[in-house]
């Protein structure tokens, strides 16, 4: 049993025993762990070895003879497959010479700015495992209904829709998903669309991007809020575009100083990315006014548009537009769960055409099936009544943060706003909330310093911004009293 030491269960697993063993096996085989010409374990050793049945890991096995991977042979035992096992060898043999052949991209991107150096609020993959993750877009999953979207997903399933979930449809949406949309969520905010004026997208940043490239064909500048959502001045970027950053105050988008050269503008007017504050009414009817003035389409983020907690929302620029220059970008992403990447586009039918044609060359169409069951979400109530949940949830803890940040950090002036799911900051000079970022997760507090938000990152080196969406209530106090112990360290 040598050559099976290394073959462990794991305590949990979705898969039936069968699948597990034969996962182990395949893995083992793909490192080329198992010794040249010499059999595999037999079903009563690795039986044993494992803790299962014979007939288990001898179904296991001849699913891998199904499959390709390994053979029988008469009286000998199993073994992995001769071709499988040189081209595991070989694969291994060239890992090390591989790491050290040059980038075929390093002379043509020779001092050029590469997407992957591009300013992000970055996020370590473990976040989840930090005692007080201050992140945003990040959600508690113990919340997610998991109840509700199961038998969403099971009527999506039913074989009725077969045909049309499992096809591949081309440039076309989900018609039940789209009627949803026009009916339920747009009428709720008070915009009327036809299905013709509707886009769905593989969440808000896919419609920022199908903006983008859109723009980019147009050949005109984007103008984008400054501070702003960084991956939508990425996006902008990738895409070619030249950006004019205009600078926010306590209303939003100064619109006066938007040049008057833009093809688009870009904005977030429900609360401000990252500055939470919303927009004017006046400012939205101002720049509607601009748009046809100076001939410029206007990207409408709604971004947190359901989570304003001290007055009632404001009317999206698109129920205010009358000349069709809004394009609405909504996402059923971040109020649900961020890992379903389900958005939606509003715009004129000619905007929709364009982007439609976009998306159909770079990913056809987001997962009808997926479309489908967000369709029976929505019809059921369940995301009425889930926002509902939410939007108690996230005020109780909004008030909780506000109250602690007004006890421990009275010397960080906050960002009056509405609402939303994170507070913005401005530390008091001789701290950089860089470097406090940096001494704060050493002890396991994750914050947003500001200096990503800005296009000259300078202007963000007081700027902290704060999520509270991740975090159990009550380590929210626990949470601000150590990024102030921090901020004394740090000042001193």
């Amino acid at each position: 049993m040598l050559n099976a030491r290394f073959l462990t269960l794991p305590k949990t697993s979705a898969l039936c025993l069968r699948d597990q063993v034969c996962e182990l096996i395949s893995s083992a085989i793909a490192q080329d762990l198992f010794p040249k010409a010499e059999p595999l374990p037999s079903c009563r050793a690795l039986s044993g070895h494992l803790g299962v049945s014979r007939n288990t890991v001898h179904d296991a096995y001849c699913r891998l003879i199904d499959i390709g991977l390994v053979v029988s042979r008469d009286r000998s035992g199993y073994f992995v497959d001769d071709a499988v096992a040189e081209l595991g060898r070989s694969s291994i043999a060239s890992k090390d010479k591989k790491t050290s052949i040059p980038s075929p991209l390093e002379h043509v991107m020779a001092g050029l700015l590469r997407p992957s150096d591009m300013a992000k609020v970055d996020h370590p993959n473990d976040w989840s495992n930090y005692p007080y993750p201050f992140v945003y877009n990040q959600i508690d999953p113990t919340w997610f209904p998991i109840k509700e979207w199961r038998e969403s997903m099971r009527a999506a399933m039913a074989s009725s829709g077969l045909v049309e979930w499992s096809r591949d449809a081309g440039g076309a949406d989900s018609s039940n998903l789209i009627k949803q949309l026009q009916q339920r969520l747009l009428g709720y905010r008070g915009i009327n669309a036809a299905p013709e004026e509707i886009l769905v997208t593989s969440g808000a940043q896919n419609a920022i991007s199908l903006l983008a490239t859109l723009n980019a064909y147009v050949g005109r500048r984007v103008a984008i809020e400054d501070p702003c959502y960084p991956e939508a001045r990425n996006a902008f970027e990738v895409a070619g575009n030249q950006l004019a950053c205009v600078p926010v105050d306590r209303f939003g988008l100064i619109v006066d100083k938007v040049p008057a050269d833009v093809g688009l503008v870009y904005t977030t007017p429900s609360h401000q990315f990252p500055t939470t504050v919303t927009m004017s009414v006046k400012r939205r009817l101002e720049l509607c006014e601009r748009a046809v003035r100076d001939d410029f389409l206007i990207c409408e983020d709604d971004y947190e548009a359901e989570m304003n907690f001290v007055q009632k929302r404001e009317r999206p620029i698109r129920a205010l537009d009358t000349s069709g220059r809004t394009v609405y970008v909504g996402s059923l992403s971040k109020s649900v769960a961020p890992g379903l990447r389900i958005g939606y586009m509003v715009a004129h039918p000619d905007v929709i055409r364009e982007a439609k044609a976009i998306r159909r060359s770079t990913m056809r169409h987001p997962p009808i099936l997926l479309q489908d069951a967000m369709a029976h979400f929505i019809a059921s109530g369940a995301l009425d009544a889930h926002l509902r949940r939410m939007e108690r949830r996230y005020r109780s803890r909004w008030e909780i943060i506000l109250d602690a940040l007004a006890e421990h950090l009275p010397d960080f002036d906050q960002q009056v706003s509405q609402g939303g799911t994170c507070v913005w900051l401005t530390a008091p000079k001789g701290i950089d909330t860089s470097i406090l970022a940096q001494r704060l997760k050493q002890h396991g507090v994750l914050v947003d310093e500001g200096a990503a938000f800005y296009r000259d990152p300078s202007h963000g080196q007081r700027k902290l911004r704060i999520g509270f969406t991740a975090l159990p209530r009550a380590s929210l106090r626990d949470g601000i009293k150590l990024i102030a112990a921090e901020a004394i360290r740090v000042r001193a």
